[in-house]
């Protein structure tokens, strides 16, 4: 389990008044013009240069613009140009069908890098949507700054409408942060890059009531971050919030310190697709705690979800950590089910799955999944780790019935050995899995195995002995957000410091499209994107 963002200041921005009325959103789609051509708009006024790094800080918005209609409004334009932070708080409570657009006005929007106390925060309201697509219809985003939208996946770094850089400028940093009673939003079209903390964190702390419903999460560009790609739901004591049909698909998150993908507290209809999701756990060497080195951790509470047609490649310890979470008062019911099928797994250095023995009545389906890649070396930093004996775990006598099937894996270990009266297992195989392949994503020899690429740390510092790392010829690295190989043999050399020692790499193209010919068509970002 998780502890909150090191900045306690970033979580209390979260925190705030909200408005729990409105319609339930219809936000996810992506088409030109879909939001319409906007009848008013209104652009934040432009910070005075003054001194230091411009800043955005508006903290109750419908207070401060009193002269602004906010329950019509149809754009809410950030001018361009490059921020030390930004906070959009007071957000109004809008109709499904006139959300209100937010988006970038007169070039790309970038902000970070400046030690702020947060990076960028946005509070409250209802049906509202923060995207930095170039739509010149609905009048969104900015003709040079187009992203990924028309297909130029590769080496985009740099080239959306908002971005969020902050360069590992301070320790703690999350990279866009969404709380303070926020439901029925949408987050299109950005990037986030180089936060020391999770790239995305989207909660209301300490709240129960504050139900996150029909939040979609699309089309983002996550990198290159010290925790977790997206941090979504509370790890705290209860009482904490629910997720209620959550939306989380074609997003790439891709090199995360630990876990690509958390979600926590979820409910009934929520579901994450065609997500391309690690390496995760990068950084499990040295991450700010142990056993923050998977990939997916995933909480469900009540009703039922499903985790499909995703790539998760690179994990320390497990590809999925399930979580059946009790408490008390939730709606639960029979036929409660949370299903992962049809994914792909691969390169770990111990096991692949498991689910924790929390009775919730749940039934936990895992069908169809292709796991691959087990090299354990695990005992690298945990040396009284033991080398697994099955890829899927069960918690001890776990009451919630598992159903087991049609899983093919390829490696050492069968797919389950340890059979409990509530586990149903069934055609799952020992066999060849087909490696995915990617249009351009690291090279051709991080492909063979994603769990050659690690955070660069002197020691390990979550190895009892907090060991020296030895770095052998051809090692492959990231610090600071730039890739680096090893020109030889070495120890506690920091490789933006000794380019004798490691060469600094080019900026990868994570272009993570399957190849046309790729096995395992149909998984991963879909391209073209399906008409919403």
């Amino acid at each position: 389990m998780r502890r909150t963002s090191a900045l306690s200041l970033a979580l209390v921005l979260l925190s705030g008044c909200r408005d729990n009325g409105g319609a339930p959103s219809t936000n996810g789609g992506s088409g030109p013009g879909r939001w319409g051509e906007p009848q008013s708009t209104f652009t934040l006024p432009a910070p005075s240069p003054g001194t230091g790094t411009l800043a955005l800080n508006h903290p109750e918005l419908t207070k401060e613009f009193t002269t602004v209609d906010w329950s019509t409004l149809d754009r809410l334009y950030i001018p361009a140009g490059a921020y030390r932070s930004i906070l959009l708080g007071g957000l109004p409570a809008r109709s499904a069908d006139r959300p209100l657009v937010i988006t970038n006005l007169g070039g790309q929007v970038k902000v970070g890098g400046a030690a702020a106390n947060y990076v960028f925060v946005i509070r409250g309201g209802k049906n509202w949507v923060l995207t930095g697509r170039h739509d010149p219809t609905a009048k969104t985003g900015d003709a040079s700054y187009r992203g990924h939208a028309e297909g130029e996946f590769a080496h985009s770094q740099g080239t959306y409408g908002i971005v969020v850089d902050d360069a590992f400028s301070r320790t703690g940093l999350s990279g866009l942060a969404i709380g303070g009673g926020a439901s029925d939003f949408e987050l299109d079209m950005l990037e986030v890059t180089r936060v020391e903390f999770a790239g995305l964190l989207v909660k209301t702390d300490d709240d129960g009531s504050a139900t996150m419903r029909n939040v979609h999460i699309h089309d983002l560009y996550v990198h290159d971050v010290g925790s977790e790609g997206i941090y979504l739901g509370s790890t705290q004591a209860q009482p904490q919030h629910a997720f209620e049909a959550l939306q989380i698909y074609d997003n790439r998150i891709l090199r995360t310190g630990t876990e690509a993908l958390q979600v926590g507290q979820l409910g009934s209809g929520c579901e994450v697709h065609h997500n391309v999701l690690g390496p995760g756990a990068v950084r499990w060497r040295s991450a700010f705690q142990k056993w923050q080195d998977g990939n997916v951790q995933y909480g469900q509470r009540y009703g039922s979800s499903s985790f499909h047609h995703n790539v998760v490649i690179g994990t320390g310890d497990l590809f999925v950590e399930l979580f059946p979470t009790r408490v008390e008062g939730d709606p639960r019911a029979q036929g409660d089910t949370v299903s992962f099928a049809d994914n792909y797994f691969a390169d770990t250095s111990s096991s692949g799955a498991y689910t924790h023995a929390i009775d919730t009545g749940v039934t936990i389906r895992f069908e169809r999944n292709a796991w691959r890649g087990f090299r354990f070396h695990y005992d690298e930093v945990y040396p009284d780790a033991a080398e697994p004996v099955q890829v899927f775990g069960v918690g001890s006598n776990s009451p919630d019935p598992h159903v087991l099937k049609d899983n093919v894996v390829e490696g050492p270990y069968p797919f389950i050995a340890w059979l409990f009266p509530s586990v149903e297992a069934e055609g799952n195989t020992s066999a060849a899995v087909a490696q995915v392949r990617f249009r351009e994503f690291m090279g051709a020899d991080l492909d063979e195995d994603y769990r050659r690429l690690e955070w660069w740390t002197a020691r390990a510092t979550l190895s009892p002995d907090q060991r020296v790392v030895v770095y052998s010829v051809g090692a492959r690295v990231l610090q600071g957000g730039t890739l680096y190989e090893a020109l030889s043999e070495n120890q506690e050399k920091e490789p933006a410091a000794t380019p004798d020692v490691w060469r600094a790499l080019p900026p990868p193209a994570d272009d993570v499209r399957l190849a046309p010919d790729s096995p395992h068509a149909g998984l991963g970002i879909r391209w073209p994107p399906p008409a919403r």
